[in-house]
């Protein structure tokens, strides 16, 4: 089963960045700059950290996952954009936010 997950990264290293950048692009869709949404299977989660993990410097570097859940369900629902977003990924609707 694909879940959806938001993949968030903060790197130190304008190079281990680059490499971060590419690997995570490879995975999923950029939200905006290092945030990125991402489906994966158990096994591609676990082939992506051990990627990262060759690359980050985890004294220095952190990146977060957040499960939004099963791909196809609300995952897409619990991400809300307020102005202009950096992708206009066909899977993500922006959501209008009027108060």
């Amino acid at each position: 089963m694909r879940k959806v997950y938001l993949v968030c990264y903060d790197v130190a290293d304008p190079k281990r960045w680059r490499l971060v950048y590419r690997l995570v692009l490879g995975a999923g869709d950029t939200l905006q700059y290092s945030v990125f949404r991402c489906e994966l299977t158990d096994v591609e989660k676990q082939l992506l950290q051990t990627k990262l993990w060759d690359v980050l410097e985890l004294s220095k570097d952190r990146v977060m996952l957040v499960n939004l859940g099963p791909a196809g369900a609300r995952a897409d629902d619990c991400i809300e954009y307020w102005g202009r977003h950096r992708s206009a990924s066909p899977r993500i609707r922006k959501r209008s936010t009027a108060l």
